[in-house]
């Protein structure tokens, strides 16, 4: 027996165990599929099909095709042996994407497969919809890789051993475990996009991207396009095909809006929407699009008092501060200063070494600029100094503003009101006479120790910094 009629045989025995046999691999398969033999009759017809056309098996087996599946054209693929690709075919109301092919052995015609690839168009237009929205995403990342912040910091990467900054970790590991919003609070230079990384890797969102935007930094007129994208056309300048905004781009991670407290009032109404929607509407276009975001924003400000101001929304507050992080500046944790620095110098590759007494001086400075500056500080000193060891004439050298200011209180300086002025006037003459008895003990102290700065803050009873501090304040020559 040839092929043809082994195979036209075996269409037509329905019965046999090789038939159930094939039965039960087209069962396995999503896709509705029906094989019929040269007679158009129904030999094969997988669970998928019969659900999708709501019809039993003994109703559909040996039946003739066009009496089973609406306006199908099996039959006529059986007779002219042509292929019939992605062509619509109307099925119980609903228009479905089908393919049909003959099977042809020995240049025979022995049957046809029907194949239903989409079982309403309408399925067609949101997978066009996810294919254009991914490749709109690949451009953006082609484009803008340098302008998107690479998730690479995570928890071990934050160091610190003063109780509070170990409780301030230890709280934000537990809610990066969680899929609520983290609202990052603290002065400029604590490390907060460290965080917010940290957080975003530690999190069930880690396998998705980390984009960063920061809500300061651009123009109010760009912002909505920047957080929301833009339709086709959607101003002069745009481009054709649109643009996903940053939402968009996170969708399945996370999103950083850094520095949320400097949002205008108008772009939160809209932020606002988009978190309890989870859906942005690009500027320009009607469709809506869905986002699953992890949201994580960052500030310096005081948000609750902004609220009172009627300068931020309190119903957006509530969304983002599902956990509040308060990240203490670095004069709170003047313990982690020598971690800090020796960690800097490690990712220098520098084999300097910082003598005590220039870490002393750096523990004593109240760092306005927190770690960022303390950070700044050391990689220029590492840069500049030619000695093997850093020593206070090199922050006198390098960093001279450092000392000059380490007395001052950044964290509560305002501009003083006349009533202060006029106050301070007054006791200047009280406050030289005493800088002046202060110069002259510091001298006799000195010349007792024969310039031996050490002995001489032994004798005083003062810390050797202060020692130095106070060298520098009255220009004492040594």
């Amino acid at each position: 027996m040839d092929t043809a009629k082994y195979l036209q045989k075996c269409m037509e025995d329905c019965c046999s165990d090789q038939c159930l046999f094939y039965q039960h691999i087209l069962d396995t398969l999503w896709e509705p599929m029906v094989i019929v033999n040269s007679k158009a009759e129904i030999v094969f017809i997988n669970k998928a099909y019969l659900s999708f056309i709501n019809v039993s098996r003994s109703n559909a087996i040996g039946k003739p095709v066009q009496d089973v599946i609406e306006n199908t054209r099996l039959h006529q693929v059986c007779i002219n042996g042509v292929s019939e690709i992605d062509n619509l075919q109307k099925i119980h109301g609903r228009e479905a994407v089908v393919h049909r092919l003959p099977i042809i052995v020995n240049n025979q015609i022995v049957g046809a497969i029907g194949k239903v690839n989409f079982q309403d168009v309408n399925e067609l237009s949101e997978l066009a919809k996810k294919l254009k929205s991914m490749e709109e995403k690949l451009e953006f990342y082609k484009k803008n890789t340098s302008s998107l912040t690479s998730p690479a910091y995570t928890f071990k990467d934050i160091i610190g051993n003063s109780e509070h900054f170990v409780q301030v970790k230890h709280m934000a590991i537990k809610a990066a475990q969680s899929d609520m919003s983290v609202l990052i609070l603290g002065e400029t230079g604590v490390g907060k996009d460290l965080f917010a990384q940290a957080i975003h890797n530690a999190s069930p969102y880690h396998r998705g991207p980390f984009i960063s935007i920061n809500c300061a930094a651009i123009p109010q007129d760009l912002l909505e396009s920047e957080l929301f994208g833009y339709g086709a056309g959607a101003f002069t300048g745009a481009r054709k095909q649109g643009k996903p905004g940053k939402f968009e781009l996170a969708d399945g991670g996370t999103i950083f809006l850094d520095e949320i407290g400097d949002m205008p009032l108008r772009m939160q109404a809209k932020l606002l929407r988009v978190l309890e929607n989870q859906h942005v509407e690009r500027i320009g276009d009607n469709e809506l699009r869905a986002v699953n975001v992890r949201v994580v924003s960052s500030t310096n400000q005081d948000v609750k008092n902004k609220v009172k101001l009627k300068e931020f929304r309190a119903d957006l507050l509530y969304r983002l501060d599902g956990v509040s992080i308060y990240v203490p500046p670095l004069r709170e944790r003047k313990d982690d200063i020598p971690l800090l620095v020796n960690r800097t110098m490690q990712q220098l590759n520098s084999s300097q070494k910082i003598s005590s007494e220039a870490m002393d001086l750096l523990i004593q400075s109240e760092w306005p600029g927190n770690v960022r500056e303390l950070i700044n500080i050391v990689e220029r000193m590492s840069f500049l100094a030619e000695d093997p060891i850093i020593t206070p004439h090199h922050i006198e050298k390098f960093a001279p503003d450092l000392l000059h200011d380490e007395t001052k209180d950044y964290s509560t300086q305002h501009f003083k009101p006349i009533e202060t002025i006029l106050k301070e006037e007054r006791e200047e003459t009280l406050s030289d006479s005493i800088n002046s008895a202060e110069k002259i003990t510091i001298m006799k102290a000195l010349k007792e120790t024969g310039n031996n700065k050490a002995q001489a803050a032994r004798l005083l009873k003062i810390h050797r910094t202060t020692l130095y501090a106070k060298i520098r304040k009255y220009n004492i020559n040594l």
